[in-house]
């Protein structure tokens, strides 16, 4: 999805996003999976942290603060795109990791967890939020087991600190399987897909958003 539709209503409701619970956000390219992650990272706590293998960290902000005031939060971000790159500043910083691409999950995992360590012991970030965006990159450098033994690990961790994560997902023809294997470990599932007319999602497994398509 365009830049410039970052920040349009989406209908869900991130404050009955249970703690604890995991969700994906699964759907064609282009269908507004980034829009409907970053909705869901709404929290009273305005904490949140945020993998990202598509885009830099940069660029992502800028997503992010098109719907919030990015001052009131307190973000970290996992950048798994840049330093492959090498064509951004990769200094790191308190706020800001960096992994040599998608496929290092051992590096993402350790970013991931040590971010949600500091959260963790925080009063003030209670609910605080992760988001990861987006798994397709990671499928494309790991094999399915490697991911699926991630993506257990870390929303194992999100779940016992008492957080929420949502994932995105591409579901592409070669991917729909993988996706089907994927979502054993999380609660929820975000459809999202392009119509003649507009873009829709519904909700399956969680009780934050509409149960039948509607459109954003």
């Amino acid at each position: 999805m365009p830049d410039a539709e970052d920040g349009r209503a989406v209908p869900l409701s991130a404050e009955s996003l249970d703690h604890g619970t995991n969700v994906l956000v699964a759907g064609e390219p282009f269908t507004g999976k980034r829009e409907v992650m970053l909705e869901l990272l709404d929290t009273p706590d305005r904490g949140a942290i945020l993998a990202t293998t598509k885009r830099s960290a940069a660029r992502l902000q800028q997503s992010f603060d098109r719907r919030y005031d990015a001052s009131e939060w307190d973000l970290r971000f996992v950048d798994c795109v840049s330093k492959g790159r090498s064509v951004e500043d990769v200094r790191e910083t308190e706020t800001v990791r960096y992994v040599s691409d998608p496929g290092d999950l051992t590096g993402i995992g350790i970013e991931l967890s040590g971010f949600m360590q500091d959260f963790y012991h925080r009063d003030d970030l209670e609910r605080a939020r992760l988001g990861f965006d987006s798994l397709s990159p990671v499928l494309m450098y790991a094999d399915l087991r490697r991911v699926y033994q991630f993506l257990h690990v870390i929303t194992g961790r999100i779940a016992s600190s008492g957080f929420s994560g949502v994932f995105t997902l591409d579901t592409v023809r070669g991917n729909r399987e993988s996706a089907q294997q994927l979502m054993q470990v999380f609660d929820a599932l975000v459809e999202v897909r392009e119509t003649d007319d507009a873009e829709e999602l519904r909700v399956r497994g969680g009780d934050f958003g509409p149960k039948s398509w509607t459109e954003f």
